[in-house]
């Protein structure tokens, strides 16, 4: 369900390949190009589709036995493995690995960056953007946008390569995969913000200064609000009609609950009734108890969008009841 882009040490293979796909790019017949400046006054060159990179020589024949299966259905992995360029929405990935043996994947990396604007398409300076399930203390996975409401993201996995078990010709070789971000965007004063998926498939290149980046879809921030979570509710309750068995088995349940709380454990909500696998993960980030919300007796979670939602303690659900969140 919960999918973080892990930011991988570029490997040789992938920084050869990269370099390839940066060479074509920049060639006079490949792309249009236009010019703007960066916030930091850099020149700004507008290259083109990302999906209009030159990677078409990561070809490699598969060689060896089949080490896992002795025999394989042929005819349900014929066909076509990459996506067609010019109308990647026409084509049809098969899917199939052989996941019993290593598989030579090549990963592609290079510097991207994307805006955050409101509804009227205004820059949202000093928001805060999260990357995947990225918990609100972790500086590693969260960045703050410029006052052109620019963040940048260094080295992301932009295109995998994914080595294709069943291709009978050398150009089926791999399969071509533009991944995804999942990114959470929260205004500096938390009443604005939006959970998207970013596709590179969709990003255009752009010349910063002469380095080439991978820019993303703008970040579109929508009314969101901040809830309370009570404590208390914390914990599992119970009432005159609970058996004597369940009593015990809740107390046992609380406290290890205010033990792992205590311990550091953070809490995380999840919206209810959202399992579409084409959408952004419905989780949230998660964040620790800390010393002011017990003085208070209270947690306030930012930037959740109306609905009703489950929470959890250390990835675990409990009979707490739901949080609802409205206007």
């Amino acid at each position: 369900m919960i999918m973080i882009i892990n930011k991988i040490t570029k490997l040789g293979i992938a920084v050869a390949m990269l370099g390839l796909g940066i060479l074509a790019a920049c060639s006079d017949n490949n792309v249009a190009s236009s010019y703007s400046e960066s916030s930091s006054g850099k020149p700004v060159e507008q290259k083109g589709l990302l999906a209009e990179l030159d990677t078409s020589l990561v070809h490699k024949k598969i060689s060896g036995e089949n080490i896992c299966v002795d025999s394989v259905d042929d005819e349900l992995y014929e066909g076509p493995m990459l996506l067609r360029k010019n109308n990647p929405e026409d084509s049809v990935i098969a899917w199939g690995r052989v996941m019993c043996r290593p598989h030579k994947d090549i990963y592609l990396f290079m510097d991207a960056r994307a805006q955050v604007v409101d509804a009227k398409g205004n820059p949202m300076a000093f928001a805060k953007v999260y990357e995947g399930v990225c918990d609100y203390d972790d500086p590693k996975c969260q960045y703050t946008t410029d006052k052109d409401g620019y963040f940048f993201m260094d080295s992301v996995n932009y295109l995998t390569y994914w080595e294709n078990d069943f291709a009978k010709e050398a150009k089926y070789a791999y399969i071509e995969d533009f991944r995804n971000l999942q990114l959470r965007a929260l205004s500096a004063d938390s009443s604005l913000g939006a959970n998207v998926y970013s596709s590179f498939l969709n990003a255009s290149v752009v010349a910063i200064d002469g380095k080439l980046v991978a820019e993303l879809e703008k970040i579109v921030v929508e009314t969101v609000y901040s809830a309370k979570v009570y404590l208390d509710s914390l914990y599992i309750a119970y009432d005159e009609n609970t058996s004597e068995r369940d009593r015990e088995n809740f107390d046992n349940w609380n406290k290890g609950i205010k033990e792992d709380l205590k311990n550091g454990e953070k809490v995380c909500i999840e919206k209810k009734g959202e399992n579409d696998e084409s959408s952004p993960s419905s989780f949230y980030p998660c964040q620790r108890v800390t010393d002011e919300d017990y003085k208070n007796g209270y947690m306030t979670i930012y930037g959740l969008p109306e609905g009703t939602y489950n929470i959890l303690i250390g990835g675990t659900y409990y009979e707490f009841s739901p949080l609802e969140v409205k206007p």
